[in-house]
Parts: C-alpha cells; structure tokens; sequence
C-alpha cells in the first residue's frame, strides 16, 4: 500500500510541475508574426475602403543602425472592411498580423466624412487594439500620411508615434486622442468627439506659428492655418489642429490656436504660449506664458429653450518676450499686460466658441455635462436633445489674466 501511494504522489508532482508547460505548444514564435505600427483608412476606387499596413521590419541591423531610421514596409488593400482587409493582407505576407503594437489609426478626411462609427466599434472590438491608440484624421489621403512620416529624432517610428501626441501637453497645438477616448465620446450625449489633425507640410501656408495678423481683430495671430504650417522640415507629415465630428462624422476643423483655447476650456494643457497684441508698440505683439491659476468655471442656464452658457477662465502667466528696452517690472505696466490679454482672449474665445455652436454644431467642449443638473431626470435630459440643441446657444464669456512677472528676469511679484 506504501508503495501505492508513492506513486500516486510522484505522479502528482510531476502533473503539478508539468501544467505551466502545458500552453508552450500553442505559443507563436515573434518570427511568425508581422507587427503593426500604423494603419490607415482611405476611401477605395473599387471597394468600402483601401486600408494601408505599416509593418516594423524584422531582424533589421546592420551599418548604422544606432543612427540611421529603421525602415518599415508599407502595403495597401482595398477590401469591404477592416476584418477582411486584415485577412487579405495575412494571405499576401504569410504572416499573422498582430495589432498589439499598432500606435495610430489614421482616417482620411474624405473617408471620416461618410461616418467611422462601424470602424471604430470593430477596431475597439479586437482584443489587440489598445484603447490608448492614437485617432487621426488626415486632410490627405491616408496611405499619404502614412508614407511621408520620416521621424527625425527618433530611430524607430513606432517611437515617433508614440512620442509626437504627447506635444499636446506643452504646445496645445493638437489635442492627444486615443481610441479609447473616440469611443467613449461617440456614444456620449453630452459632447462630441474630436481627432487630432494630420496634414502633409508642404511649406506652403500662408501663415506660420510665429507670424501675427497686425490688426489682431480676430483668431489668426500667433497661429498656424489648420493642418498645415510653414515649418520647414523633412518630416512631411505632421500633426497640427484639430478634427471635429458630429456624431461619428468630420464636419470641420480648428486651427491650432483653436485648438489651444478648446484645451484649456476643457483643462487638459499644463500650459502654452500666446501672443497677444502690444499697447506700447503697435508694431509688435507680446509673448505671454500661460496657465489655468485654477478649473474654468462654467455655469448653464436654459433661456428661451436654449441654453446660454457662462464661462470663466482664470489664467496666470509671465511675459516671455523681453529686452533691453522692455519695461515690463512696473505693477503698472503689468496690469496694463494683464488687462490687454484678458480683453483679447475674450474676444477669440467668446468667437471660438459661436463657431463650434452655429458652425460646426458640436459640443467639443463637454458643457453638455454640467447641463445635465438642470434637469431631475435621464429622459428628461435625452428629450432635450442637448447635442442638437447646442447650435443655439449663447456664451458669456469672462477671462480674468494675471500678468505676474517677466518671465524668469523679473521674478514673481
């Protein structure tokens, strides 16, 4: 009987030690799969959609490998949708194509305007999608965009487009929206989504993120024309702007100054610089650096059946542009600084916000939300039809800035 349950025991421990083991059979080898970075979405000539695979080469090495940018391989497919042109695309590279590592989905605007709802529920259905992917919209065709993004400080792209959303965080000049962040705003009732903007610099525009409008009557000083900038690099595409959706159709853009207030409306920018129009020399502009001193306020009330909105930025900030002959040190001259920006911020952010209402007809902005405590229940919220509804409203608009010090020389008053 002893010997009966040795065995019984040794078989034990070796079933125990062997079931990690078990899984290793059905593990695919790196060698067996083809990584995808980007993929892009455009309109087909004889199909739904052509959809372009950037794929990493593997194994790559050789001569100057630690400087010299990592090639990748880019095909194209047309096929009904996603799914099938997935598929295709693993018949014509004898690989599995594995989504893991994709960092960007990029939509042509031709192709965002026809709607991407069906897209993004069949991207946020694969379990290899990550939701922090990147949502871009570009103004030329996808595969374009695709082809043209040359990394110049950064070896790998995958890198790159990791790396190049998160400029939000420092300029404000496109927003960083992932997937997960489209997905959760299409079936919002109380915004709408955005993408970030995308553009092949052609060098062309004519305004640069330096120039200034002289009059500075309206939105274009200190501000690039919507996806494009007359930046000149070897990085032909870019991102700059932002692309705006009804629903989950593009219905226009903001330009990258637009885009900065629409961040620092929404709070999601740590800070930027602005240029604002210079009462001591009509022939310049001054730089401001600028941050919230604490959240928007916003309040909503419901007039007329329409809703008029009440918002309040509170900015803190130092002059950036100073000389030898600047005589910015005074607490005079800085509240005159500070009254200026707070008049001219006014003025772009109250037009900012007349051109997402009666143009574009989208809440970007998210008032919906605090919309929602006007109303005791759900349906009566859903009955309102607050999206539909925010192409009438009416904004108040109070900006409050206060000019501190010149920034670094004069120090914090």
């Amino acid at each position: 009987m002893s010997r009966y349950f040795k065995f019984i025991l040794i078989m034990t421990v070796v079933i125990i030690i062997a079931i990690p083991f078990v899984g290793a059979y059905s593990v695919q080898s790196i060698d067996d799969l083809a990584y995808l970075v980007a993929m892009g979405i455009d309109v087909g000539d004889n199909n739904n959609m052509k959809v372009t695979f950037e794929f990493t080469r593997p194994n790559y090495s050789g001569e100057g490998a630690a400087t010299e940018v990592a090639p990748t391989i880019i095909n194209s497919v047309e096929a009904s949708s996603i799914d099938s042109a997935i598929t295709l695309m693993n018949t014509h590279i004898s690989k599995e194509i594995n989504l893991s590592h994709c960092k960007v989905i990029v939509f042509s605007e031709a192709f965002a305007s026809q709607g991407i709802s069906t897209q993004i529920y069949s991207l946020m259905n694969r379990s290899q999608i990550r939701p922090d992917t990147n949502v871009i919209v570009s103004k030329c065709p996808a595969k374009d965009f695709i082809e043209n993004s040359q990394p110049s400080l950064e070896n790998l792209v995958a890198k790159y487009y990791d790396i190049a959303p998160i400029s939000s965080d420092y300029t404000g000049y496109t927003p960083n929206v992932s997937l997960g962040d489209f997905f959760d705003r299409l079936n919002c009732e109380t915004c709408h989504p955005t993408a970030m903007l995308g553009s092949l610099n052609t060098g062309n525009s004519p305004t640069s993120s330096s120039s200034m409008d002289s009059s500075f009557a309206s939105e274009k000083d200190s501000q690039t024309v919507a996806g494009s900038s007359s930046i000149e690099s070897s990085n032909l595409s870019e991102m700059i702007g932002t692309a705006v959706f009804y629903l989950d159709t593009f219905v226009g853009e903001l330009t990258a100054q637009e885009t900065l207030y629409h961040l620092l409306i929404r709070n999601e920018i740590d800070s930027c610089n602005i240029t604002i129009p210079n009462s001591f020399n009509s022939n310049e502009g001054i730089d401001l650096f600028l941050y919230n001193e604490k959240s928007p306020k916003i309040d909503i009330q419901i007039v007329n059946g329409s809703p008029f909105i009440h918002l309040t930025l509170n900015l803190e900030g130092h002059i950036l542009s100073v000389n030898s002959n600047s005589q910015y040190d005074s607490e005079e001259k800085l509240t005159e600084v500070s009254v200026a920006a707070s008049k001219h911020i006014d003025a772009v952010v109250t037009n900012y916000l007349y051109k997402t209402s009666r143009e574009l007809k989208t809440d970007i902005d998210g008032f919906g939300k605090h919309g929602l405590t006007l109303f005791l229940t759900e349906p009566d919220f859903e009955s309102y039809d607050w999206l539909r509804k925010y192409r009438d409203a009416t904004f108040d608009v109070t900006v409050n800035v206060k000019v501190k010090s010149a920034f670094l020389l004069g120090g914090d008053e």
